[in-house]
């Protein structure tokens, strides 16, 4: 199984080992990671910006790549999960937001497709438990506890 993984700020700075076996356990789970490309923070340290759409745009960029690639997307990050999502259901319920998050996005450089929420959302231990699902989470147990 294929999903678009969205890393996040922390896993790349504090967090490294956390990317690593989050890594690592999807691997060997049957699960391929696929990093968004050119994935930027997701908004969650933008949290006193005036303008709400623009401080989730890059979820709103996240989400569409999830979709273009007709992939579910996934985060370690709680706080990146907690944005994503939000974002998310506001572009399937806020038709101003959704309205002008896909206005900025119409005027990228490479823009896409319009945007409405098509993406199912995981954090990575929801997807464990019910994409993967708990028998083949044991199965893989090497060392129990």
């Amino acid at each position: 199984m294929k999903v678009s993984y969205f890393p996040g700020c922390t896993l790349r700075t504090k967090a490294k080992d956390l990317d690593f076996y989050a890594r690592r356990c999807a691997e060997i789970l049957g699960v391929e990671l696929c990093e968004i490309e050119n994935w930027q923070c997701c908004g969650a340290s933008f949290i006193s910006a005036k303008d709400e759409v623009a401080s989730k745009l890059s979820s709103v960029r996240a989400l569409a790549a999830a979709r273009d690639a007709e992939q579910p997307l996934v985060t370690v990050c709680s706080a990146c999960h907690n944005v994503i999502k939000q974002t998310n259901h506001a572009m399937q319920t806020d038709a101003e937001f959704a309205a002008k998050a896909n206005l900025y996005m119409s005027q990228d450089k490479e823009p896409t497709a319009a945007y409405n929420g098509e993406t199912t959302v995981y954090h990575y231990l929801e997807l464990l438990r019910d994409v993967v699902g708990f028998d083949k989470l044991k199965e893989a147990v090497k060392n129990p506890l």
